[in-house]
């Protein structure tokens, strides 16, 4: 067990407890995760069985080590990383070592050790799988980030290589919306959080995250393609829950795609031709609406796609940023100089939404 993770030889010396592997192709990135548990390794298998199929050469590996054991480093003096805009309570935090950094997640124990290469995930892994599998899919946006992609925070599905994201804050209603587009057949998943965006001559390349989408029970519970996932005590005991307390209730469930919407519905890459943002509300007396925007007259309707890269963010020379750095909103409105921008405003509806966005000609 190690116990000081500032101890960086003590900490590789535990390499060698980790005798199960695998590894996984996202684009060009390789990940060769070791992990100290079998169980962990069939889990994220089960997790990224969607993405095992990558043809794309590789150019870029690196090895992610997983031991589970008790919580470390609760005792050391961990910087604070901000949160977003509106978002309270204590996180996670950091402590920069050489060559890296140990962020570290207040609530579950987890403890990441974020560099260039030989990454460590230590703690409680078999209970936190999520953050192990967010761990991972931060090197992926490290990857990207460092040629020049642009972060945006939505949900999107591709139609033939043809994307539509749907932008909007932390419950906003981006991933039931874009749930609710992939009832049609002809729609694949490509994003549920996170996307990567780079404009590159008269189009914008865009790239979504192996991350399954992560909802909240009203999501489920208003699906009848998705609602089995919810034990049948719960529906009943969510059934007769307020709609605006249901919609604010935090109970994350995964949806595996390939298994409810089928096989080949998932995609990782495209090209970014809509971006939805999502501007209504529970209580909005008006009829929902889609309405395309001129973001030379109004440039802050995207503020809702900023996201800063994080805590894990390490750029080429290994130098982390600023925590607190985010892209400009200029930066934003030149990256989608060739995309079509729309709000969605008046009340909320997904399936008139669903109805709306149909209209789209490469929707």
């Amino acid at each position: 067990m190690i116990q000081n993770i500032l101890d960086l030889t003590q900490v590789e010396t535990h390499f060698s407890t980790c005798s199960h592997q695998t590894q996984f192709q996202f684009a060009q990135l390789q990940v060769r995760v070791h992990a100290t548990e079998k169980a962990l390794i069939d889990d994220l298998v089960a997790y990224y069985k969607s993405y095992l199929h990558e043809t794309q050469p590789v150019t870029s590996s690196i090895d992610l080590y997983v031991m589970e054991q008790a919580p470390a480093g609760d005792g050391l003096d961990w910087l604070e990383v901000p949160r977003e805009v509106g978002k309270q309570g204590r996180k996670e935090g950091y402590l920069d070592v050489s060559g890296g950094r140990w962020i570290k997640k207040f609530k579950t124990g987890m403890a990441f050790l974020q560099r260039p290469d030989q990454l460590v995930a230590v703690g409680p892994c078999a209970a936190n799988l999520a953050q192990i599998i967010n761990f991972i899919n931060n090197q992926f946006l490290n990857h990207f980030l460092r040629q020049d992609f642009t972060l945006g925070h939505a949900s999107a599905f591709s139609v033939q290589g043809q994307v539509t994201a749907i932008a909007a804050g932390s419950g906003g209603g981006k991933s039931t919306l874009m749930l609710r587009c992939l009832e049609k057949s002809t729609r694949d998943f490509l994003t549920n959080d996170r996307i990567l965006l780079k404009r590159v001559g008269s189009g914008t390349e865009t790239i979504g995250l192996a991350k399954l989408p992560r909802v909240n029970p009203g999501t489920l519970l208003h699906s009848d393609r998705l609602r089995h996932i919810l034990p049948a005590a719960r529906q009943q005991a969510l059934s007769s829950m307020p709609t605006s307390e249901l919609w604010s209730l935090e109970e994350k469930y995964d949806v595996q795609i390939e298994d409810d919407y089928g096989a080949n519905r998932v995609q990782l890459t495209g090209q970014l031709v809509n971006l939805i943002m999502l501007d209504w509300s529970l209580d909005s007396p008006k009829e929902t609406r889609l309405e395309q925007v001129d973001l030379s007259q109004e440039p802050d309707v995207i503020e809702g796609l900023r996201k800063r890269p994080g805590p894990f963010y390490q750029d080429n020379q290994g130098v982390f940023a600023d925590l607190n750095a985010i892209d400009s909103t200029a930066h934003y409105v030149d990256q989608l100089a060739n995309v079509a921008v729309y709000r969605l405003t008046g009340k909320i509806d997904f399936d008139l939404g669903y109805q709306l966005i149909g209209q789209l000609a490469t929707a």
